[in-house]
């Protein structure tokens, strides 16, 4: 197989778990031990039939034979089943880490990855190496194999030993430099396999705009179409290139033994007596090869996935948020949230041309119900983010009450902001919510006028199949169960209709407010400021106060 066929596909599965290549090790040596130990019987009757005939049966070469046959049998389900077992441990293992660097990823540069690069690597990636585990496991318990076997050749002959390894080191070599090509034609259909999906993505998300205008759909057709050929083209490529890679290496095997039966004994006599002996353990090579070669072009495409993951654990690894482990606690009770000359600029934008937000000073303080507007591209969901703690500012600092956010109260602080934002997903899950009152989730969901369409029984929505804005409705109530001082809106109330947007401004917004939550809430609803108790402008990514009572608005 290569040493460097299974670095990364090794280094991916040995993840917190430095004894899996031992165990692999070993379960590929009893295999291939109890396997030769096999061939070495039958030669040893074969040689006892030739020399006294077949008048009796060798009791005890026939019950060593059947005893280390069962043995063997029950030793490969069990080893194999084992290696199996270690691979999905190992795609576990990474799997899970994976998803807690994610977690644990700084916000504002993870933006940057997109979620196909994400979903590929816990996806797809894991699924190719898990798909064919049980491939694996029998390449490498043949390869061992093969090394048990070579050994036996080599206790009969050390000349059929040489010229073995000669012919297959040849075979391996023209095998590694096609292998080599087919990695490339690998990465190749990677890369508009991706492509592919990216299109079958957006039929998927953008099926009404593809419906309503006849050039938008023949042009996506002819994108698609040109898509999937690619990936059609480039994988009859990559298949005729690995049916060439099955056919050589067989092809290899059947070339050594004609080697060994016509051409050997002719220039050696010493190699005469057991030419019968070693073409036997040829051809039981043959089997363990085939398994190795069919599973070339499997490994080459978990190398690649392996590869990937590896990558991406290393990427993600590099943008890890500072967070302490051993965080302080914030108390809810707090008095105000402070932004202090706060400012933010995005991850590898230009500094020159690239957006930036501040600097800011803003002061929140605890029941307040502030409005924050502004126009397109203008900072607000920036800011939000900033507020809510998923951005860290490029300078500035961020306070609350008297406590400078850093490493040891960020997830804290996070702790204490329940959050709807303009993209919000709604779960339909409410576990981690604190302990829900029935009464109190039966009370809300009639507030929001929802008690006809859903409800919530053993923490969870009935249902979540409803229309946008009643969605909408969902994540505020999920918000409000979580019971946090602090409730941060992003454009709540755009999918609402005219009764229930006033209903949420005249009615909802100051009764959270009258119970002691806090409420930022990014709104253009200008028909509704005179609710606030302070209103924000942003334009472009300047932050000012804007006085409620005055028609001009600025203080």
């Amino acid at each position: 197989m290569g040493t460097g066929k299974s670095m990364k596909l090794l280094e991916l599965l040995s993840l917190d778990d430095n004894k899996l290549v031992a165990k692999l090790v070993v379960a590929g040596i009893l295999s291939g031990v109890g396997s030769a130990a096999l061939l070495g019987i039958v030669n040893m009757a074969a040689e006892e039939i030739t020399d006294n005939g077949i008048d009796k049966v060798n009791w005890l070469l026939a019950s060593g034979f059947i005893l280390i046959a069962v043995v063997y049998f029950l030793a490969e389900v069990f080893l194999i089943g084992r290696i199996a077992r270690q691979i999905e441990a190992g795609i576990d293992r990474v799997r899970k880490k994976l998803l807690s660097q994610i977690a644990d990823a700084d916000f504002a540069q993870l933006e940057i990855f997109g979620q196909t690069r994400l979903f590929d690597s816990i996806t797809q990636s894991s699924q190719s190496i898990s798909q064919h585990s049980h491939m694996i496991g029998m390449a490498f318990r043949s390869l061992l194999l093969l090394v048990a076997v070579m050994a036996y050749v080599f206790w009969l002959s050390i000349l059929a030993f040489f010229i073995i390894v000669i012919v297959v080191g040849t075979g391996i070599v023209i095998y590694l430099r096609m292998n080599k090509t087919l990695t490339e034609w690998f990465g190749k259909l990677h890369r508009v396999e991706t492509i592919l999906f990216g299109k079958i993505s957006d039929l998927f998300a953008g099926i009404k705009e593809v419906r309503m205008w006849s050039k938008r759909s023949d042009t996506f057709a002819t994108a698609f179409d040109k898509a999937s050929a690619n990936k059609a083209e480039i994988g009859k490529s990559a298949q005729a290139m690995i049916s060439r890679q099955m056919i050589m290496g067989i092809s290899a095997f059947y070339i050594l033994l004609a080697i060994i039966v016509f051409i050997v004994p002719v220039y050696s006599d010493s190699i005469d007596t057991d030419v019968a002996k070693i073409s036997t353990a040829v051809l039981f090579m043959i089997g363990p090869i085939s398994i190795i070669v069919q599973s070339m072009s499997v490994l080459g495409m978990a190398e690649q996935s392996a590869g990937r993951m590896i990558q991406l654990s290393n990427d993600l690894e590099a943008i890890r948020e500072p967070i302490a482990e051993d965080g302080m606690t914030l108390s809810e009770n707090f008095d105000q949230v402070s932004f202090d000359d706060v400012s933010f600029t995005y991850p590898n934008s230009d500094k020159h041309h690239g957006f930036a937000l501040g600097p800011i000073d803003l002061t929140v303080k605890r029941g307040d119900l502030l409005f924050i507007t502004g126009g397109n591209g203008a900072g607000k969901s920036t800011l939000i983010k900033l507020l809510t703690g998923l951005y860290r500012p490029t300078s500035g600092k961020i306070r609350i009450n008297e406590t400078q956010l850093g490493p040891q109260s960020l997830f804290a602080y996070r702790n204490l902001i329940a959050t709807v934002f303009s993209d919000s997903h709604l779960f339909e899950d409410l576990s981690g919510t604190a302990e829900i009152m029935d009464e109190d989730a039966q009370y809300w969901i009639e507030r929001f006028e929802l008690s006809h369409v859903t409800g919530i029984r053993d923490k969870r929505y009935a249902t979540i199949d409803l229309s946008a804005g009643q969605r909408k409705r969902l994540a505020l109530i999920t918000a409000i169960l979580e019971k946090r001082p602090i409730i941060v809106l992003d454009e709540w109330a755009a999918d609402q209709d005219p009764y229930f947007r006033k209903k949420f401004y005249r009615e909802i917004l100051p009764e959270l407010k009258q119970r002691g939550i806090t409420i930022i809430a990014v709104t253009h609803d200008d028909h509704y400021f005179d609710i606030a108790d302070r209103r924000m402008h942003l334009e472009t990514g300047k932050l000012t106060e804007l006085d409620l009572n005055d028609p001009r608005g600025r203080i």
